[in-house]
């Protein structure tokens, strides 16, 4: 049986999604945390640079990178608890 499209089972803005996402990328991910894009890349590198928050990005392509949400913030707790 084929479900078709109805206004119940369809997201047509982005503010309709609910579900908490593992991944997202940059640009997503300073809207977040409410930071600039260049403040999440300075925090990735750094995250890069450290052996212990390695997990905190994945790069599928040489032009994305995916940020895994709650290491995001578990990364951002170990520099200031206050952040979160």
């Amino acid at each position: 049986m084929k479900v078709l499209p109805s206004k119940s089972n369809t997201v047509m803005k982005k503010n309709q999604i609910l579900s908490r996402p593992v991944y997202v990328n940059k640009a997503t991910a300073s809207e977040m945390f409410g930071v600039s894009k260049s403040t999440i890349y300075n925090w990735c590198q750094e995250a890069e640079d450290s052996k212990e928050w390695s997990s905190l990005s994945i790069r599928p392509s040489s032009t994305v990178t995916l940020i895994h949400v709650e290491t995001m913030e578990e990364f951002l707790k170990s520099k200031n608890k206050s952040f979160l």
